[in-house]
C-alpha cells in the first residue's frame, strides 16, 4: 500500500505540468458619452473679404464621469482670432443634474467659414462652427445629441441675409496623421460636433442693386446704334463712356470682395457688357466706313438689324449665366 502510494506520488511528480488556460482579453471599455446642445444667441459682422463671422452662442454638456470635465477641454476647430474669444461658465464648477453632471457655457469670438463666391451675389453659404475634445479621443469621448439639440434665438437676424434652418451634427473625424508621436498605432480619430447655419441673399433685392446699373449702361450704349450714321464723333463718344463705366462700376463691385482664384458671376455680367459695347463700336465703325461710299440709308438699317441681334445675344447670355 505504500508502495502504490509512493509510487503514484513518483508518477505525479514526473508528469510535466498543465500549462496554464489563456485568460480571455479584458473588453475595452466604452467611451463616455457626452451629451451636448446648442442655442445661437447672435450672428455679427460677416466679413467676406476676410471669411470670418462673430457669433455668440451657448454649449451645454452632460456626462457621468467625475474624472473628466468635457465644457473645460472643448476646442473650437475653426476659430478665428483666438485671442479674442471668451468663454464664460455658467457654474464655478459642474452641478449635479441627477446621475450626471451638467455645465453651459457661453462662448463670443470670431469663427472662419471658407466662403464660395462663385454665384455672388445669390450665392449660399453655410456658416459652420466645429467642436472637438482637445485631449480625449474618440475611444474615450462621444458626443451624443441633446433632445434639445440646436436652436436659434428667434430675435436673430443678419443684415443682408435670409437665415435657414440649422443644423447640429455630430461625426467621428480620423486626422491623417499621428502628429509626430510615436505611442500611437494609428491615427487619432475625435468625435466632432457641427453647428451649422445655412444663409442666402435675398435674390430681387440685390439684383436691383447690381444688375440694373449694367442694364442702365447697356440701354444706354445701345444708342450709339440709334443716332444717324453720320454723326461718328458722338457715337464713338457713348460708346467709350459706357465702356468706362462698366469698368467703374467692376472695380468698385471688387473692393467689397475677397481677392479670388475664379470669376464669380457678376464679374462675368460685367464682361458680357464689356462684349456688347466693343461689339457695338465695331459695327459704328464698319457703318462709319459704308457711309463714306453714299449708302447711308443702307448703313442705318444695318446699324438697327445689329442693335436687335447684340440686344438678344446679351440678353441670352445673361440668362444663361443665370441659370447655369
Amino acid at each position: 500500500m505504500i508502495r502504490a502510494a509512493s509510487l503514484l506520488a513518483l508518477l505525479t511528480a514526473a508528469a510535466p505540468p498543465c500549462a496554464a488556460a489563456p485568460k480571455a482579453p479584458a473588453p475595452a471599455s466604452a467611451p463616455d458619452r457626452v451629451t451636448v446642445g446648442a442655442f445661437l444667441n447672435d450672428i455679427q459682422n460677416l466679413d467676406i473679404k476676410t471669411h470670418s463671422y462673430a457669433a455668440d452662442l451657448y454649449l451645454w454638456f452632460r456626462w457621468k464621469n467625475p474624472k473628466i470635465n468635457p465644457a473645460a477641454t472643448a476646442e473650437f476647430m475653426n476659430a478665428y482670432e483666438l485671442w479674442g474669444h471668451e468663454a464664460r461658465p455658467a457654474y464655478e464648477k459642474p452641478i449635479k443634474r441627477g446621475d450626471e453632471l451638467y455645465q453651459v457655457v457661453h462662448y463670443q469670438g470670431r469663427f472662419a467659414a471658407k466662403l464660395d463666391l462663385e454665384r455672388y451675389p445669390f450665392d449660399k453659404q453655410k456658416l459652420f462652427i466645429e467642436v472637438e475634445d482637445a485631449q480625449q479621443e474618440r475611444q474615450s469621448i462621444e458626443y451624443v445629441l441633446d433632445a434639445d439639440g440646436f436652436t436659434v434665438n428667434p430675435n436673430l437676424r443678419l443684415p443682408g441675409f435670409i437665415i435657414k434652418n440649422p443644423t447640429l451634427t455630430i461625426r467621428d473625424n480620423a486626422y491623417p496623421t499621428r502628429f509626430g508621436d510615436t505611442a500611437l498605432q494609428t491615427p487619432s480619430v475625435f468625435s466632432r460636433l457641427r453647428l451649422e447655419i445655412p444663409v442666402e441673399r435675398p435674390a430681387l433685392t440685390y439684383s436691383v442693386k447690381l444688375f440694373l446699373p449694367v442694364m442702365c449702361v447697356v440701354l444706354c450704349a445701345s444708342l450709339m446704334l440709334l443716332f444717324d450714321p453720320k454723326w461718328v464723333d458722338a457715337r464713338v463718344g457713348i460708346g467709350i463712356t459706357a465702356l468706362l463705366t462698366i469698368v467703374a462700376l467692376q472695380i468698385t463691385f471688387n473692393n467689397d470682395l475677397p481677392q479670388v482664384d475664379y470669376l464669380v458671376l457678376m464679374d462675368k455680367v460685367y464682361l458680357t457688357g464689356y462684349l456688347f459695347v466693343i461689339a457695338g463700336l465695331a459695327v459704328v465703325l464698319k457703318t462709319t466706313q459704308v457711309v463714306d461710299t453714299g449708302r447711308g440709308a443702307a448703313a442705318a438699317r444695318w446699324e438697327h438689324r445689329a442693335l436687335g441681334l447684340l440686344l438678344a445675344a446679351f440678353l441670352a447670355a445673361l440668362l444663361l449665366l443665370l441659370i447655369l
